[in-house]
């Protein structure tokens, strides 16, 4: 049973120097403590990210927008709800044929791409979009088979060389089919280039109409965005004043229940913080940790210190706390304290018999006079065993 109660000899019936060994709280108590910071955070965690489909989401672009949408940090977590597999499906740049059956065939718009009138163009530039997309094909398996015949040709040229009687590559009849394959190459090139062309006109209004679309779509988002962070703030910021309130409420009784609401102080901080800084992230901070970043990678030196500086920050950080603690479990009264706990010198920790004034070993004082009743108490506790007077 000793998991669960507090050993006798650890409980100190004085508050200085006894802090770093004494024990207030049970490993149990701590294990359940540590359990229940965890499954509230999950619970909590868990609660304020669901909230996010409370409000109605802006309508999603096609997957047509995809190579005319210029993406910036804030855009990057709103176009991960698409509901399809955008790093899954290739996407052709130009003709936008769908390459995947699974996307069932043709885009389906957006009220924000309707408003800005973008169908009606790509219907406009859809044969030109399928007749460029079965060139480039036929290119590509062009020049694949260009490839496979030259490679053909060589090994044929070492049959000769050799003076293969029956060779398996012979090199009149592949030479001449790679002269018919550059000719169909070149042209083949050449009706690519001219559909490119062709559909340069129609890719160029679609990217200026697109600008207008993205510019709705935004505010959209920012305003959805806004109404999530209102809902967040509606349950994280009741139950954070409410245990911040409890635990300053306990900790000015000195109770033992304290550290309970730490551990809520903790959970809320969290949800606050996360709540707070998602919000504040699609607003501007985004952007700006952007420009900064790209500020950084045209000077290499100035990014060389940046992060030569978050080395010294981090040292000057967590060495700065490491330094903390020990100072303060090391201070000089409350090592004092210690020692001679253990009936040990304060200041060479030479083994003590109660009746001593002095230290046989290095000299020290360790009893005075007592300036209110007269009898003898050890110098460095606060106050007198005989009459209770604590000194300056």
């Amino acid at each position: 049973m000793q998991f669960f109660s507090k050993k006798e000899d650890q409980i100190s019936r004085v508050t200085p120097g006894y802090e770093e060994t004494e024990r207030q709280t049970p490993k149990a108590g701590y294990i359940l403590l540590i359990a229940m910071f965890a499954a509230s955070l999950f619970f909590g965690w868990r609660a304020i990210s669901d909230l996010q489909d409370v409000p109605e989401k802006p309508t999603h672009l096609s997957q047509c927008a995809i190579p005319f949408l210029t993406y910036s940090w804030e855009d990057y977590g709103r176009f991960q709800y698409e509901s399809y597999p955008t790093g899954e499906v290739f996407y052709d740049a130009r003709p936008f044929k769908p390459a995947s059956r699974e996307m069932g065939g043709e885009c389906v718009f957006s009220e924000f791409e309707k408003k800005y009138g973008i169908p009606p163009v790509f219907e406009k530039r859809r044969e030109t979009a399928e007749k460029l997309n079965d060139a480039r094909v036929a290119l590509d398996e062009a020049t694949y088979n260009l490839l496979d015949r030259e490679r053909q040709y060589g090994l044929g040229l070492q049959e000769r060389e050799v003076k293969e009687i029956q060779p398996l590559f012979p090199t009149n009849d592949i030479r001449r089919e790679i002269e018919a394959l550059r000719e169909k190459k070149s042209a083949l090139e050449g009706e690519v280039k001219a559909l490119e062309e062709e559909i340069k006109p129609y890719d160029d209004e679609l990217q200026e109409l697109y600008k207008g679309v993205m510019r709705d779509y935004r505010k959209a988002w920012r305003w959805y965005e806004f109404k999530v962070f209102l809902l967040e703030m509606v349950f994280v910021i009741p139950f954070f004043f409410l245990v911040l309130w409890g635990y300053f409420r306990l900790l000015a009784k000195n109770s033992p229940y304290t550290i309970i609401f730490t551990a809520l102080v903790g959970v809320a901080s969290v949800l606050f913080l996360r709540v707070f800084l998602v919000w504040f992230w699609g607003l501007f901070l985004a952007r700006v940790i952007q420009t900064i970043w790209e500020y950084i990678q045209n000077f290499a030196l100035l990014k060389s210190l940046i992060f030569y500086s978050g080395m010294i920050l981090s040292i000057a950080v967590f060495g700065g706390a490491v330094y903390l603690l020990q100072k303060r479990i090391f201070d000089p009264h409350r090592v004092a304290l210690r020692r001679l706990r253990d009936k040990q010198c304060p200041n060479c920790r030479m083994p003590l018999e109660v009746g001593g004034q002095f230290c046989p070993n290095c000299g020290r004082k360790l009893k005075a006079t007592c300036s209110k009743c007269g009898e003898e108490r050890w110098a460095d506790f606060p106050a007198c065993p005989h009459c209770g007077d604590k000194k300056d």
